[in-house]
């Protein structure tokens, strides 16, 4: 167990020089952020174009990286006295991951059209105004007479009236977000010597950013044939279906999962092979790409237990389970959602038991005289003030809840499990380097649903729960393991780690409020409930309000058999836990599986397998020195296909045009 030193010693080395952040970097980094939230909203909602901010390693972010470095190779070149440093660069990409997501899907994209789709949606049919309104505090949503503007388009966000009917509900919700996000900073500190330093943790999402910057361009990587040659699989294979997509007589190789060709479902139409569902390939480049860089045991539990998982439906299908008539209980079986849910939560559990040493240490140092405190000058704030921060913090979230209408205990349990699920999600980034993550399919809102039952609690309280569904429904654009990998990042180039924090809140409240305005922008001009935008994303605001209904029409009683399932599921990781520490040759991994009941590996668990291949086949035949030889290759790979989906985005935007979409589907 690691503890932190409980005394000061004058023979204990002094902290190392560290790069602190440039004035120009902090203000190129800050300018980015509204405009990459503007680019992002555009190019999701109106163009419709590859996902800009759903990635673990964000396609627009890396575009973003690839544009300033090649300004930065023409400095080195001939203005050398002006070319940015490894660490000015990752000061600027940092700000831009632990920002852009904020605009993304389950954030800013489905908060705003929540707020707003009461007063469109509401109808004399549902007696949603009736029924769900009378709980909802009024300073939540905006002014019922900006509302039409917001959902007709034609009009601008930029005028006084607008802008102060949504001012209140921005301002609250701009609150709820930063202190959100500022506890997942402050655990982030308390964690990430732990993960980083103890454990070694590979954080694979920080390799190609870390490697593409070194001496502010990696002349050695980008002269290697073999970086280009893996750079351009995907910029000839995504440009050809990006071509087709305009001119269809134009052939292509497809390599999603989403094209006919690739889908085995129709393999499997008679029980009990029937049970095998959905069953499709998929060969994206920058998934092989990204798990090569993950252990071997980890890449193979990605896709082994995703198929486990298909085993379990034959084999519930074999036993009747999913026969015509069969009661709810059984035909749910075999819970694969609940027991990922319970894979999540003990996942959790087992990351903060590894750090408790960190935070008795931190408890104990806020007690202590100063010259006795734990010392913590490379870390990026004071353990005890990370400590206090993320108290203070879910403390302020709880009253939060309890301001909207939830009973005391509702908003304690609901963040609780939200931090753990994150906690999780964190830990896939870190050690799994998941490109496309997800959380379980039974999320926060489900889980105490099916634990409790909607009986105990008053409508006001359910109300108020269902406010919060937009922040737990999809984890994609999950702050917390950016602003992990931002300080994995600040350690790997000598950062300075107290200028790290700084840059991180300052990229969450500047984030924010630049959501805002790109969001709120492209709906006054567009139009949410016009057919210019992408519906799926506007319909996401309907989630919260349908499920207030349900939960008062349709009073439930504890699910008992789902619950099972979410215990079997912390069964299985204590067991998978307790064997990777018994035997070191065991192969299976509790990330896995806890990732195998999430909807985003059904399209991810080919490419995943193909990466795992090839670097299992790599090392066994030519150890390490081959695998770090084919390095630049698969960082081509993953580079290749983000500039190329970023690029036609680009040009689908100036264009006005719907293109193809590289990622996901």
């Amino acid at each position: 167990m690691a503890t932190l030193p409980e005394n000061s010693d004058d023979r204990q080395p002094a902290p190392r020089k560290r790069a602190g952040i440039t004035p120009r970097a902090l203000i190129i980094g800050l300018l980015l952020i509204p405009v990459m939230a503007f680019w992002n909203e555009y190019t999701e909602i109106v163009a419709q174009a590859t996902d800009l901010a759903a990635m673990s390693l964000i396609i627009a972010v890396v575009f973003a990286l690839f544009v300033l470095l090649l300004v930065n190779w023409l400095l080195k070149r001939y203005l050398p006295r002006f070319a940015f440093t490894q660490a000015e660069l990752m000061y600027i990409y940092i700000m831009q991951t632990c920002s852009i997501g904020i605009s993304g899907i389950g954030m800013m994209q489905f908060l705003n059209v929540t707020l707003a789709d009461v007063f469109k949606y509401g109808t004399p049919e549902n007696h949603w105004k009736e029924k769900l309104l009378p709980y909802v505090r009024p300073w939540l949503l905006p002014d019922k007479s900006v509302v039409k503007a917001y959902f007709s388009g034609e009009s601008t966000f930029w005028r006084a009236d607008h802008i102060l009917g949504w001012l209140t509900p921005m301002l609250v919700w701009s609150g709820f977000i930063v202190v959100l996000l500022w506890v997942m900073i402050c655990i982030n500190v308390l964690i990430r010597k732990r993960w980083a330093q103890e454990e070694r943790l590979s954080f694979p999402i920080t390799a190609l950013p870390l490697e593409i910057t070194r001496d502010g361009w990696a002349d050695e990587l980008f002269s290697n044939p073999l970086l280009w040659a893996g750079f351009f699989i995907p910029v000839v294979l995504e440009s050809l279906a990006s071509l087709n997509t305009l001119y269809p007589s134009i052939p292509f190789l497809p390599i999603k999962p989403s094209d006919p060709r690739l889908d085995l479902s129709a393999l499997f139409t008679h029980p009990p092979l029937s049970g095998i569902g959905t069953l499709q390939l998929s060969f994206y480049p920058m998934v092989i790409g990204l798990t090569y860089f993950l252990p071997l045991d980890v890449a193979f539990s990605l896709w082994f237990f995703f198929l486990f998982g298909k085993v379990q439906n034959v084999l519930a299908t074999m036993f009747g389970y999913h026969d015509p008539g069969a009661p709810p209980s059984a035909s749910e079986m075999p819970y694969l959602g609940e027991q990922s849910a319970g894979a999540f939560i003990m996942v959790a559990l087992f990351a903060l038991w590894g750090v408790r040493g960190h935070v008795k240490a931190a408890l104990a140092s806020i007690f202590q005289r100063k010259e006795k405190k734990a010392r913590d000058p490379d870390e990026p704030m004071p353990y005890s003030l990370a400590l206090v921060g993320a108290l203070a913090g879910f403390a302020a979230l709880t009253a939060f809840g309890i301001a909207i209408g939830m009973v005391w205990w509702l908003p304690l349990v609901y963040f609780l499990l939200y931090y753990c699920y994150v906690i999780t999600f964190t830990r896939m980034r870190a050690e799994a380097g998941l490109p496309w993550g997800f959380g379980p399919d039974m999320n926060v809102h489900t889980l105490i649903k099916s634990a409790g039952g909607t009986q105990a609690l008053s409508a006001q309280s359910q109300v108020g729960m269902n406010m919060l569904l937009w922040s737990d429904s999809d984890m994609r654009t999950t702050q917390m393991p950016n602003q992990l990998e931002a300080m994995q990042i600040g350690e790997s180039v000598g950062m300075n780690l107290r200028h790290v924090a700084l840059v991180l809140v300052l990229s969450v409240v500047v984030g924010v409020f630049s959501s805002w305005a790109a969001v709120l922008t492209v709906y006054y001009q567009y139009g949410a409930a016009s057919a210019k935008v992408n519906s799926w994303r506007t319909s996401m605001g309907l989630q919260g309000w349908n499920a207030m209904q349900n939960w008062m029409d349709n009073v439930k009683q504890p699910n008992l058999p789902r619950m099972e399932g979410v215990v079997l599921g912390m069964l299985v990781t204590v067991f998978l836990y307790v064997m990777r520490g018994q035997y070191t040759e065991w192969p299976f991994h509790p990330i896995g599986y806890a990732l195998s009941g999430t909807f985003t590996m059904s399209w991810l668990w080919c490419a995943t397998m193909i990466g795992w291949l090839i670097k299992a086949l790599v090392t066994r035949y030519g150890g390490m020195k081959s695998y770090r030889k084919f390095i630049p290759f698969f960082i081509g790979l993953i580079l290749g296909d983000y500039i190329t989906g970023a690029a036609w985005a680009v040009f689908g935007s100036v264009m006005g045009i719907q293109t193809y979409r590289c990622f996901p589907i």
